[in-house]
């Protein structure tokens, strides 16, 4: 849970390979009973860390925000679709010379870097501006390790994807955009 912030009970059954429905909800019905997760019910129930779960375990999970549920769940369906890579790293800081990102993930596939954005409520301008500094950072990871990375969008609108598909041809960089899971 700590490294998800957010999930359904169905992306937890398969990440954590919980089994079937029943034994799934039962696993989570124990945790909730002791107070280590807490839910929230929306279209689905949304499980995250109690204050007491992330003592247990060490989290240095600052308050969580409702607004960022439906980006969670994005990420993790993303990180799902993609097999779940082994060193996923959520919003972890990128910097070069005075440009900083912080990509919603990180990860390598086959030793290439590997960048993903999900596009929830973010403008186009923002956007825009966040693919124009990859395209710098495209350049400095090919100068030092020889490969071009690759930078993944998800959104769930066919407008957003064909503009971002747009943006990304413009500006020369290797992409792929992944629609509803």
């Amino acid at each position: 849970m700590d490294k998800l912030t957010y999930a359904t009970r169905e992306q937890l059954q398969i990440i954590n390979n919980l089994g079937g429905d029943r034994n799934a909800q039962r696993i989570l019905a124990r945790m909730e009973n002791d107070k280590l997760i807490l839910a929230a019910r929306m279209e689905k129930k949304i499980y995250y860390l109690s204050n007491k779960g992330k003592q247990l375990i060490g989290s240095t999970q600052s308050n969580l925000s409702k607004k960022e549920v439906t980006h969670a769940l994005m990420r993790n369906d993303l990180y799902i679709k993609l097999g779940m890579p082994k060193d996923w790293k959520k919003e972890w800081p990128v910097t070069w010379g005075d440009n900083k990102l912080i990509p919603d993930a990180t990860f390598k596939r086959n030793g290439v870097f590997t960048f993903v954005e999900i596009d929830n409520q973010q403008t186009m301008a923002t956007n825009k501006e966040k693919i124009l500094k990859y395209k710098d950072l495209s350049y400095i990871i090919h100068q030092q390790y020889n490969h071009r990375p690759t930078l993944i969008w998800y959104t769930l609108s066919s407008n957003r994807k064909k503009k971002l598909k747009e943006l990304c041809e413009k500006s020369s960089i290797k992409y792929e955009i992944y629609g509803n899971m």
